[in-house]
C-alpha cells in the first residue's frame, strides 16, 4: 500500500489530493500546523471529498493520520514522527503572497521549508521513492507562447510567488544532485473548480479574484463595467479533478520514472477572455465588457484585480506530453468548454454566498 505524506492538506489542492489518494486506497499522513487534534485538517479533507463526489469516511477513519508539526523544529519533529513506511511525499504547502514586502517570509517558507523537508525525507524516510513538489506553471515567466516541461534558466517575474517558486525548483534540483532522492516538479496552470460538481475553495484567489470583484460591483448597485483585458487571450484552466487525476496517476504508477522530472498539469486553452469576462458578469448580474476603464469605479476595480491582470492578458501553451507519457494517458485532456466554465462560475457565486460575502467585502474596500 502506498503511504503518502502530504503538506498543505487544508488548502484547495492539498485537501483534494489527500481525498483522492484516500479514495484510491492509499494511506495518507497529512502534515499540519496549529491543529493538535487534527479536526481542522480532517474536516478540510472530508469537505474536499464531498466536493469531488467521493466517499472517504471509512478511509479517513482507518487510513488518515494528521501530524501536527511546529515548523520551527521541522527536522526534529519529523525525525521522531515514524516516517519509515512513507513511500511518497507531496509537498503542496506554500506561501501564496504576491507582495514584494513579504519576499523574505515567502522565501523562508517556499524555498527554505521545501529544502528542509526534502533533506529530512532523504534522511528519515528510507522507503520514500519520490518527492513531489507542487510548483506553478508560471515560473516560465511572462513572455507567453510555448512552454516546455523543463527547468527554466530565466524569465521575467512579476510577483513574489513566481520568484520563490522558481527559486525552489532550482534549490531542489541542487539538493537532488547532492542527496539523490528522486524529485518530480509538478506544475499546475490556473486551478479552477471541479468539472462536474463545480466545487472549489472559496478564497477569492487566482481566477476567482475577478469573480469576487464582479460580485462586489453588483452588490454596490452597479450594473455594468468595462474591464482592461485582451479579447483573444485564452487562459489555461485546469479543473481540480484533472489535477488530482494527474497527481494520483503519477503517485500510483509502477514505473518509477526519471530521477528528476518536470511535468505540467495543464487543462488546455479554449475559451477566449472576451467570453470569460462576459461569463463573470452574467453570473454576478452585471453587463461586463472589454475596453478601457474610464469611470472611478472601473479604475478602482482595475486596481483591485491588478495582481492577476498580467496573467489574464497573456497566453501560454503549456506542453504536457511528458506527463501524458508518464501516466500512459491515451486520450488528450479536453479543455473546459464555455458551458462548463459558466457552470463553475455559477456554482462559485451561488453555493458559496456566505464565504463570498467576506471576500467581496474585502474587494469592495478596494473598489
Amino acid at each position: 500500500m502506498h503511504q503518502v505524506l502530504i503538506t498543505g492538506a487544508t488548502g484547495f489542492v492539498g485537501s483534494a489530493l489527500a481525498a483522492n489518494l484516500l479514495a484510491r486506497g492509499a494511506k495518507v499522513t497529512a502534515v499540519s500546523r496549529n491543529d493538535p487534534d487534527g479536526v481542522r485538517t480532517t474536516e478540510a479533507i472530508l469537505t474536499a471529498a464531498r466536493g469531488c463526489g467521493l466517499d472517504v469516511s471509512g478511509a479517513v477513519k482507518h487510513h488518515l493520520r494528521v501530524l501536527n508539526i511546529n515548523f520551527a523544529d521541522l527536522e526534529g519533529e519529523l525525525a521522531n514522527a515514524g516516517l519509515e513506511e512513507i513511500t511518497e511525499i507531496w509537498h503542496v504547502a506554500a506561501e501564496m503572497s504576491y507582495s514584494a514586502h513579504k519576499l523574505g517570509t515567502s522565501f523562508d517558507t517556499n524555498v527554505g521549508n521545501s529544502a528542509r523537508l526534502y533533506e529530512t525525507a532523504a534522511r528519515c524516510a528510507p522507503r520514500c521513492r519520490r518527492f513531489y513538489y507542487v510548483s506553478t506553471a508560471y515560473v516560465a515567466g511572462m513572455a507567453g507562447g510555448p512552454v516546455r516541461e523543463e527547468l527554466h534558466a530565466r524569465g521575467r517575474m512579476v510577483n513574489t510567488y513566481q520568484v520563490t517558486k522558481w527559486s525552489t525548483e532550482q534549490s531542489l534540483h541542487l539538493l537532488y544532485l547532492r542527496c539523490g532522492l528522486p524529485i518530480t516538479v509538478f506544475r499546475p496552470t490556473v486551478v479552477v473548480g471541479h468539472r462536474h460538481t463545480g466545487w472549489a475553495h472559496r478564497n477569492g484567489f487566482g481566477f476567482y479574484m475577478f469573480q469576487d470583484a464582479m460580485i462586489a460591483i453588483a452588490a454596490a448597485g452597479h450594473r455594468e463595467i468595462t474591464v482592461d483585458l485582451l479579447p483573444e487571450a485564452r487562459p489555461d484552466l485546469v479543473p481540480i479533478d484533472q489535477l488530482c487525476t494527474d497527481a494520483c496517476a503519477l503517485t500510483l504508477r509502477r514505473d518509477t520514472g526519471d530521477a528528476f522530472e518536470v511535468f505540467h498539469s495543464s487543462g488546455g486553452i479554449q475559451v477566449r477572455m472576451e467570453e470569460i469576462v462576459r461569463i463573470w458578469g452574467q453570473v454576478a448580474g452585471i453587463d461586463a465588457r472589454l475596453g478601457t476603464p474610464t469611470t472611478a469605479m472601473e479604475q478602482k476595480f482595475d486596481r483591485a484585480v491588478a495582481p492577476n491582470r498580467p496573467f489574464a492578458r497573456t497566453e501560454w501553451q503549456f506542453q504536457r506530453s511528458r506527463l501524458d507519457a508518464a501516466i500512459d494517458l491515451e486520450q488528450p485532456v479536453q479543455p473546459l468548454s464555455r458551458d462548463e466554465l459558466h457552470a463553475l462560475c455559477r456554482w462559485y457565486a451561488n453555493e458559496s454566498s456566505t464565504a463570498n460575502e467576506g471576500n467581496a467585502a474585502r474587494v469592495a474596500e478596494a473598489i
